[in-house]
């Protein structure tokens, strides 16, 4: 009978193509692999079937928990971990949990929503390039996620090294906050992950003897996404010390101008609110010439004024 909480489910022979999964009875055999839906009831039954301990079911079943390593005994451990968002309509920095569960005889894998890294290793078996044992299908699930995540930062990479400019608009910096919370968020669940990772690689699980190098490549991958995350998260915090700098002298320029303008219309000012008072005795009010000689003043200070501050190299 066919079990509803197996998303993917396949049996692998080193011999033969794998072959799918997907009855109870199926799953009386060993060497095989299945991803399930975490939210099924009968998942859980399944896995209390298995003889789990209760922990490890809770784990396997936990609402939201960040990326982790959980060794069972020599031959078994658990992993919790993350992986981009590439569903339509999603963003990728809102990543999604996987749970993998290691025996010698079965990996379990289990997730909420589709996870694109567990579709491309489901691809590979179908077209039969699959991973023809356990340990090389744990492998491969950790390359797809390492790759899923470095297609997701190449753009990001692409878009601040474009950002050498001294001018900034408003959607550039719009932009550039907007990939600045992204990596933000992927550094949030990725720097566990390579401490998961790291666990996974030091605690020498008896059936990965012959993999440890295979391992500790897939722990420098994700240590160096997570050191470019690092480099690129300061290069932004230098592009908006930039802006902010821009927007600083861009401010000081115009307050400088304007102080300049002050400067120079300041004895003009005194001059016309002086003779605009209405008493008598102002010199001038019988001459019809006064006037035009009062502008004339007020010209002469003018460039007074601005070939003083030329010479004194405020202009």
């Amino acid at each position: 009978m066919k079990q509803n909480f197996i998303i993917e489910g396949w049996q692998i022979n080193a011999n033969s193509a794998p072959s799918k999964v997907e009855t109870g009875e199926q799953l009386q055999n060993q060497n095989y692999w299945v991803h399930c839906d975490r939210s099924s009831n009968e998942f859980e039954q399944w896995l209390k079937e298995l003889g789990l301990d209760e922990s490890i079911i809770e784990s396997l079943l936990a609402t939201d928990t960040r990326p982790r390593f959980q060794q069972i005994d020599k031959h078994r451990f658990f992993l919790i971990l993350r992986g981009v968002n590439l569903n339509p309509g999603k963003e990728p920095d809102d990543m999604l949990t996987v749970r993998l569960l290691y025996t010698p005889e079965r990996v379990v894998t289990c997730s909420l929503q589709r996870l694109r890294a567990i579709e491309a290793v489901s691809t590979q078996m179908q077209t039969g390039k699959g991973p023809e044992t356990l340990e090389y299908l744990v492998l491969e699930i950790l390359n797809q996620l390492n790759s899923k995540i470095e297609s997701v930062i190449e753009p990001i990479e692409q878009f601040i090294d474009s950002q050498d400019n001294d001018s900034f608009n408003s959607n550039e910096i719009a932009e550039i906050s907007v990939q600045n919370r992204k990596l933000l968020r992927l550094n949030r669940f990725l720097k566990p992950q390579v401490y998961a990772l790291a666990s996974l690689c030091k605690n020498k699980v008896t059936t990965f003897h012959e993999y440890e190098v295979d391992l500790a490549n897939q722990l420098d991958t994700l240590s160096r996404i997570v050191d470019t995350i690092d480099f690129y998260i300061a290069q932004i915090d230098v592009i908006n010390n930039r802006i902010s700098q821009l927007h600083s002298e861009i401010m000081n320029r115009n307050t400088y101008l304007l102080s300049i303008i002050a400067g120079i219309f300041l004895p003009l000012g005194f001059l016309t609110g002086l003779f605009g008072i209405n008493i008598g005795g102002m010199p001038g009010v019988e001459n019809p010439n006064a006037f035009y000689l009062f502008c004339g003043i007020l010209t002469g200070i003018g460039v007074f004024a601005l070939v003083l501050f030329r010479r004194w190299k405020f202009l």
